[in-house]
């Protein structure tokens, strides 16, 4: 068995995200120059695959998390295909494409870079008299809340303008009806705007600081979400490898489908009512800059926040929880098969 030099950092007995890899049945593909990054090209790849896979389902979120008309999934997934057919499903596609695939790139390079740092400034390079499996989730915690505070500050401007493609028709129509009657008409069809166009409009109305609509709470997301996330995923896989295989270090594929897919459920569900808080501070804004398009006055603004837990901030959880289980259990499982099978 042979083991390349990108092979992942280990502390207190659990590597981070792969495991042990058996590079034996590996094909080789990558060259030399390539393979120092050869995680972060398969985990773009990866990530690329399984945004492209679960979009629809995210834009049937969004859509449930800012409009109250609404009265179900079926709903929202009927009067929108309606109107804007099955492309609608895709509308903003492109710009997540690429800042999704590379922000998971980066997310997971941060976190297996940082991990070992953390554990040796949380147990000073000793180990503690604890269950690695223990000792392992503070680590992972905080190496996935630094690498996903780290990622947000590229990630906000592109988000956004997929929450504006995925809302505009919407914001649009409701809008249009407050024109006069003689202008309605010359309103009434809605150019599908390029992710350049959005960008320029925004910044047109916004400035350069209007990209970073929300940055707050997508910040807290981001970084609560993916320590969350990354702690969830190892424990759990960790837990059923020793299950399934007697073998924690080798990972087996039951224990990657599982985990991927309850390690993106459990992390929205923790984090949700942050993301539903910035999606209706982003519609706001989306909302002013198509009001001044059409010549209509801005609406006041709302002082937005964090309020106390109930059940309207978890308007679109359903289909949010069916999407992260699938893109996640789709993103690791591919990932982890890349990485065992193209070396």
């Amino acid at each position: 068995m042979s083991k390349y030099s990108d092979q992942t950092p280990q502390r207190g007995g659990i590597p981070a995200i792969t495991g042990e890899i058996d590079y034996s049945k590996a094909v080789h593909i990558f060259p030399d120059q390539l393979r120092p990054y050869r995680g972060s090209i398969l985990a773009y790849s990866a990530s690329f695959l399984s945004t492209f896979i679960g979009f629809p389902l995210d834009t049937v979120k969004t859509r449930m998390q800012t409009h109250k008309h609404f009265t179900s999934y079926f709903d929202c997934v009927k009067k929108s295909y309606m109107q804007e057919g099955v492309k609608g499903f895709f509308r903003g596609i492109w710009a997540p494409l690429v800042s999704t695939s590379f922000s998971k790139s980066l997310s997971v390079s941060l976190f297996t870079a940082v991990k070992p740092f953390t554990y040796d400034t949380l147990y000073q390079g000793d180990t503690p008299a604890l269950h690695p499996f223990l000792r392992n989730i503070p680590v992972c915690f905080i190496s996935g809340t630094i690498a996903g505070g780290g990622v947000s500050l590229f990630a906000c401007p592109f988000e956004f303008t997929k929450i504006y493609a995925q809302l505009e028709r919407l914001v649009h129509n409701k809008s249009i009806t407050q024109l006069p009657g003689n202008l309605q008409a010359s309103h009434q069809e809605l150019v599908n705007n390029s992710t350049v166009t959005i960008v320029r409009q925004i910044i047109k109305h916004e400035g350069v600081a209007g990209l970073y609509s929300g940055f707050k709470y997508h910040f807290l997301r981001d970084s609560l979400s993916s320590g969350f996330y990354y702690s969830i995923y190892e424990s759990l896989k960790w837990a059923m490898n020793n299950i399934i295989n007697s073998d924690p270090k080798q990972s087996s594929p039951i224990s990657i489908l599982l985990a991927g897919g309850l390690s993106g459920v459990l992390s929205w569900v923790f984090i949700f009512p942050v993301d539903t808080t910035k999606s209706l501070i982003q519609k706001d804004v989306v909302t002013n800059i198509l009001r001044r398009e059409q010549g209509l006055p801005e609406l006041p603004p709302k002082k937005r926040k964090l309020q106390k837990i109930e059940r309207r901030l978890y308007r679109g959880l359903g289909i949010s929880v069916s999407r992260s289980f699938l893109v996640n259990m789709v993103f690791f499982s591919t990932f982890e098969v890349s990485m065992a099978y193209l070396a």
